[in-house]
């Protein structure tokens, strides 16, 4: 339905029929009442169906690749120096620790793909497949991997804890790379019909718009600083999202090691074409979350007894029509000998103290 509005002439307004059904403010089928015509009747009643926006999946494919990591060829940028290569160690993380760990544990927190602010002539990108619109030619390079590491001793303990940023799919000049198990560029096609996601490849220029990648990792922080040192400072975004468009997740191990002076880190990529979508589910009722009880309380006051009592709820279910709210129950309870004590987390009430005792059926507030 169209109306012209009164105060814009150019503008035209539209609405959708108000779906409230009432029995008081709707006594005749098919038949609209005022309150109904405001919106001053609410939908009753509990549905069937209800309407769920999630992230689907329409495509995802996965790649391993695998490097070797020379101890003496990494950068302790935290030691005053400004950084001077790709692989690099940081946050406490030393070549010392690397080379006396039993066991290494890894975990991907973050992927610069390289697409936006690329630094020479080798960058990531993404580009319409030939004669496949629907379909999108994902071709990486120089990708920096940072894995959050920690150092486990014999006895299963971990004793330090630090970071590491590794280059992947370096160029052939690069000293890990491998035509096997890390070449150069690797290329792949994902289908894409709704598109892919886009960023600004300079905010301070000319504002170019290049398709990128988002890696959904662990960082929540916008930019961190090493030793204090501009020459140190380098930023991560925050990535512990889920984002429309290409996505990545990726998991980390170290494979072999070579004595106290080279490790074998391999990387596993799950790249995903993600796309909001609305679906309609069973509607089953809604979950109450399990309270958490303090332990060895021993002042009694009211302020106790509700921390030990019942959760708040509200008292409006508007999916559910004829019963009352669960913290407001009957005498029902009573005469069933229903015990409340194991369920509601209550101390027992023949330890002789008064303190938190459920020995009748309480509805959500204390006698």
């Amino acid at each position: 339905m169209m109306k012209k509005s009164c105060c814009n002439n150019d503008m035209k307004y539209f609405e959708k029929p108000n779906a409230g059904l009432c029995d008081i403010c709707h006594p005749a089928e098919n038949k609209v009442s005022p309150m109904e015509a405001v919106a001053m009747c609410p939908p009753m009643g509990e549905p069937k169906l209800l309407t769920m926006m999630a992230p689907v999946v329409f495509d995802e494919c996965g790649i391993n690749l695998c490097r070797t990591v020379s101890f003496d060829a990494l950068q302790d940028i935290c030691d005053g120096e400004a950084r001077k290569q790709c692989d690099i160690l940081f946050g406490g993380l030393t070549k010392c620790d690397l080379a006396n760990a039993c066991k290494i544990q890894l975990q991907v927190v973050d992927i610069d793909f390289n697409f936006v602010d690329p630094m020479g002539n080798r960058y990531s990108e993404i580009q319409p497949a030939k004669c496949q619109p629907n379909l999108s030619r994902i071709s990486l390079k120089d990708i920096d991997v940072t894995f959050a590491v920690s150092i486990i001793d014999s006895c299963c303990k971990v004793v330090k804890q630090g970071m590491m940023t590794l280059r992947y799919l370096g160029d052939d000049r690069d000293h890990a790379y491998d035509a096997c198990t890390n070449p150069s560029c690797i290329a792949f096609d994902l289908y894409t019909p709704y598109g892919v996601s886009f960023a600004p490849e300079n905010p301070t220029g000319c504002n170019k718009l290049v398709p990128t990648i988002n890696f959904m990792g662990y960082v929540n922080s916008e930019q961190g600083r090493c030793s204090g040192s501009l020459e140190g400072f380098f930023e991560y975004p925050v990535n512990n999202t889920i984002q429309q468009g290409i996505s990545a997740q990726a998991l980390a191990k170290v494979v072999a090691a070579d004595g106290c002076d080279n490790l074998a880190i391999g990387l596993t990529l799950y790249i995903k074409s993600i796309y909001f979508v609305q679906y309609k589910f069973k509607h089953e009722g809604l979950t109450v979350p399990p309270k958490l009880t303090p332990v060895n309380e021993e002042e009694n006051n009211n302020c106790l007894d509700f921390v030990c009592g019942d959760l708040l709820e509200a008292s409006i279910r508007p999916l559910e029509v004829g019963e009352d709210a669960k913290s407001i129950r009957d005498n029902n309870c009573q005469k069933n000998n229903v015990n409340t004590n194991t369920s509601r987390g209550c101390c027992d009430s023949n330890s002789g103290s008064n303190k938190c005792s459920c020995n009748t059926c309480r509805c959500g507030s204390s006698n």
